[in-house]
């Protein structure tokens, strides 16, 4: 799967990249995309004719669910990316910028994909590291 990500891109550090409004009804629209937070850039990409059928029907099928959830998440703004993607979760709770402490609840960092701090594992990797930094820092730990 990757190679064929590295292929659709023109084998080049870019993530092929489809409106997910566009991936959940089976078509492929030129649309600029969305900015997304992946540095390199995006490209846009059939996803679904490129993947087997049986995965892309699922993930679909698997939005279309989710959508009952969450309205409107399939969108022109929303975009599925690569070969792997997630839905980050609607709820940021509050931290302050300064020591990513909750706002209100002592000693509670709030961090990575389900405090809304992150969209992956890199990222949310790098945000749970930087909230033990402030625990340290912060002598929570002794």
């Amino acid at each position: 799967m990757e190679q064929l990500a590295f292929a659709q891109v023109g084998n080049s550090v870019q993530a092929p990249a489809l409106r997910l409004i566009d991936f959940v009804e089976g078509r492929f629209s030129r649309l600029a995309l969305p900015k997304g937070s992946y540095h390199p850039g995006l490209l846009c990409s059939p996803l679904h004719g490129w993947r087997p059928d049986h995965f892309g029907q699922r993930l679909q099928k698997g939005f279309i669910a989710f959508n009952k959830k969450m309205r409107d998440y399939p969108s022109n703004e929303a975009i599925i990316v690569g070969v792997e993607s997630r839905t980050s979760s609607p709820v940021r709770i509050p931290r302050n910028p300064e020591t990513s402490t909750h706002l209100q609840i002592t000693n509670l960092y709030p961090c990575g994909e389900g405090a809304g701090y992150a969209g992956g594992n890199v990222s949310s990797a790098m945000d749970e590291q930087r909230a033990a930094e402030s625990i340290v820092a912060n002598k929570v730990i002794r």
